[in-house]
């Protein structure tokens, strides 16, 4: 891995974003760790709340969020496992890093109960709600292959919806 710490983000129509990701073996190996370093420092250098590994063409189960006011409290999730999601959808104005002028208003559950491992090694169990769901639902279609723009197209002036304020993942 090179020294520099911003990473290239993958736009579509590059292929690789469709290829579902692989887990990565644990422990962690350094090189591990600093893929995630670069990837927390090009998800605050795009202003981004969240970054897959793959879409820094990278196909690992690895993805980065922050969604606090200062950008200070990077989450990373290695391993991400869906264990359930609520039936009650809202829909988001959307933004993504590798689709960008491809917003859309996705429909996403209320709530996401997500397993994984953190960067300490340590397994990890929460439930998501609202504006932190949607972020970790759009992460995880990242890793699975799928973008903002397979969702049908919903014009942004409908009303009813809620907005992530243009925040790309």
């Amino acid at each position: 891995m090179t020294k520099d710490k911003q990473l290239q983000i993958l736009q579509q129509p590059d292929t690789f974003l469709r290829q579902p990701t692989q887990d990565i073996d644990l422990p962690i190996s350094s090189d591990n760790e600093e893929l995630i370093e670069k990837m927390i420092h090009t998800m605050y250098e795009h202003n981004g709340v969240g970054l897959a590994a793959n879409q820094v063409g990278y196909n690992r189960r690895i993805f980065v969020m922050d969604i606090s006011n200062e950008r200070d409290k990077p989450q990373v999730f290695i391993n991400p496992v869906v264990l359930s999601k609520n039936n009650i959808k809202m829909k988001w104005d959307e933004g993504c890093l590798s689709c960008v002028g491809h917003d859309n208003r996705v429909p996403r559950s209320v709530s996401i109960t997500l397993e994984w491992i953190c960067r300490h090694g340590k397994k990890q169990h929460k439930t998501f709600y609202h504006f932190p769901s949607v972020v970790v639902q759009h992460e995880m279609d990242h890793l699975n292959g799928k973008l903002i723009i397979d969702y049908p197209k919903v014009p942004l002036s409908e009303e009813g919806h809620q907005s992530s304020s243009g925040n790309k993942r």
